[in-house]
């Protein structure tokens, strides 16, 4: 049980850091103002029985008399009490809410960090690291978590409101008040302490099936699933789907609340002992006339406010959910080691820049991805110099998307070593600004054109002539030239006025996002099917375009259509379990008779046939 309460203390402490951290003038602007509260309530239980005392004495004394006056007086303090305490709580209401617009903003920081430390992505592989990431991101979102902040504060006051009403029955039998507060404290403490299990529980054994669930769920509300859960009528199979599996998320959960509530069973008879037998010593006071009524008035209210150290509701049930989101994300951070309550510090090396092509050198390098028992690249040699331009081919499973994500730093290597411009892409941040990248499964970002070229170049994004040039290397001004706000239109048909491109619009302006790069100091521009949404004459002559603006760049093109690929300085094939098997120019491995030379031969043979086919 004792460890259970430094738990419970040890969260709210974590809490009061991250407060601290986020917004301390604020933090201290809100204590102040709880504190004020909580003596406004104290006074005024004070004040009411003292009013309620001396209202018999000023009735048998008449208007005029001392105990007239003496009864205005504290009628005159309770109504001003009356009046203050609506006041300071709207002062608390304006508080709390700078206070957690600061705590909001710092705790998304924090989760956002973590999302993308380290800069490799294999935590990101993991389930359970980013189920956990996932069940952090969507409680600090929800509602709940916003509302626990605000009511920090309320528990806080409460709590103080507390301390002022033991002060007060102190008066009366100074031991009294101990003795029923902390049957109050027991009560929440082992109340709070179930909370945080239960929460503790679901966000750390349920966040798969959780997740799966809340997918689940989405399939029914979600525009990109609509059509085909209408076509195939899915809706009750994913109803039933839905519903199997959020049970048996919290199966697992509802036994554990069950066992957990006997002690809070347990901790609510003692409290009602305790009041109980305070209540009957007050009665006895009563006959004995130790006790008129202004104490019976101010005891009574003293002993009902130290329900405050008891459960407090929806206000505890919501900062214990916060502090629960707060205490999972700190352990997140360490994990992967950042400091669980303020941003990292800034490597000096973050603000290094430099330009010009690099080198580009994997060697001896094997890597396995943590699913599979098979590397994807086993025993890899291969060094492009600086300002080489290299095709990878292959079937697909030789490893050209793995050996990308070696050299972006997302992967590190089981063995071997990726340097890019000498330095390994996975340690360096300046190693990782010099290779600019356009995945097979790039993000369509419902932002502007503007913003989505200019993501490439953050630093430079509003320097014009870099976006113009960079879309129209890209083959985009058909594009720019089309949508109605120009640079400024938002790229998504869900936002007024915006639109939505086609695939192959969509790849000239993640293209135009990889040359933006360019501009900005990448020496290493990588393609990885950049143009499967087009044709094949457009993406020959594309790829032409892009061996002319890139010849100071190393460049790496990976694509299933050879004939696109036939300009670049040096082809390398890769096949699966064997690495490189060949490695030359265009003429020389078609000249060789090797693989490239077989697999160049069929591709142009169906394209023949195709030609002929449309030309008849």
């Amino acid at each position: 049980m004792l460890t259970e309460f430094a738990q419970t203390l040890g969260r709210y402490r974590l809490h009061a850091r991250l407060l601290w951290r986020a917004c301390p003038g604020w933090t201290v602007a809100a204590a102040m103002v709880a504190l004020l509260n909580s003596a406004v309530g104290t006074l005024l239980l004070i004040s009411t029985g003292q009013f309620a005392g001396a209202l018999p004495e000023a009735i048998r004394g008449g208007a005029g008399s001392p105990a007239a006056d003496h009864a205005w007086r504290w009628f005159a303090l309770t109504a001003a009490l009356l009046i203050t305490g609506p006041l300071v709580a709207a002062l608390m209401v304006w508080v709390t809410a700078r206070t957690s617009a600061g705590y909001l903003a710092h705790v998304f920081e924090l989760v956002a960090e973590t999302g993308v430390h380290p800069q490799g992505i294999e935590l990101l592989d993991s389930p359970g690291f980013s189920g956990r990431l996932q069940a952090v991101v969507e409680a600090t979102r929800d509602w709940t978590f916003t509302f626990g902040l605000d009511n920090t504060w309320t528990v806080l006051s409460r709590r103080l409101a507390g301390v002022g009403a033991i002060v007060v029955l102190m008066s009366w039998h100074w031991w009294l008040p101990f003795f029923i507060a902390g049957s109050f404290v027991v009560m929440s403490k082992t109340y709070a302490t179930w909370l945080n299990t239960s929460f503790d529980k679901l966000l750390q054994t349920s966040a798969s099936e959780l997740r799966r669930a809340r997918y689940l769920r989405g399939l029914l509300v979600r525009p990109e699933a609509a059509k085909e859960v209408r076509l195939f009528d899915l809706t009750d199979w994913v109803v039933d789907r839905y519903r199997s599996t959020w049970l048996s998320a919290m199966a697992a959960l509802w036994p554990l609340r069950q066992r957990g509530l006997r002690p809070v069973y347990l901790s609510c008879l003692v409290m009602a002992v305790a009041v109980g037998g305070a209540l009957a010593l007050l009665t006895h006071d009563v006959v004995a006339g130790t006790v008129g009524l202004a104490g019976v008035v101010t005891l009574i209210q003293a002993m009902l406010a130290l329900e405050s150290f008891g459960i407090l509701g929806d206000p505890q049930l919501a900062l214990a959910q916060s502090t629960a989101a707060a205490v999972e994300l700190t352990r997140l951070r360490q994990e992967v080691g950042l400091p669980p309550t303020r941003p990292a510090d800034e490597s000096p090396e973050d603000r290094t820049t430099s330009v010009g092509a690099v080198e580009v050198v994997l060697d001896d390098v094997t890597f396995a991805y943590p699913t599979r028992t098979e590397p994807a690249v086993a025993n890899l040699d291969l060094r492009i110099p600086a300002g080489q331009s290299v095709a990878m081919v292959g079937v697909n499973g030789a490893g050209k998307s793995t050996v990308i994500k070696l050299l972006c730093g997302l992967y590190r290597p089981d063995q071997g070593a990726v340097r890019v411009g000498g330095a390994d892409p996975a340690e360096s941040q300046a190693a990782r600004r010099r290779v600019a990248v356009i995945f097979q499964d790039f993000v369509r970002y419902h932002l502007s054109l503007r913003d989505n070229v200019g993501m490439g170049a953050v630093a430079r994004r509003g320097e014009q002539q870099i976006l113009d040039r960079a879309l129209s290397d890209a083959g985009g001004n058909g594009l720019l030239k089309r949508l109605e706000s120009g640079w400024d239109t938002v790229l998504s048909a869900e936002y007024e006025g915006g639109t939505d491109l086609s695939g192959g619009q969509w790849q000239r302006v993640a293209l135009a996002r990889a040359l933006a790069a360019v501009s900005a100091g990448a020496g290493v521009l990588i393609l990885d099917e950049p143009t499967a949404a087009l044709d094949v004459r457009a993406e020959a002559a594309l790829f032409d375009r892009f061996l002319e603006v890139t010849r100071d760049v190393t460049t790496i093109l990976v694509s299933h259509r050879l004939s696109s690929v036939r300009h670049a300085d040096r082809i390398v094939v890769l096949d699966p379990g064997a690495g490189i098997v060949e490695d030359g120019s265009h003429e020389e491995l078609l000249q060789a008779g090797g693989r490239y030379a077989e697999m160049f031969t069929l591709q142009a043979q169906r394209f023949a046939q195709v030609d002929e086919g449309s030309g008849g």
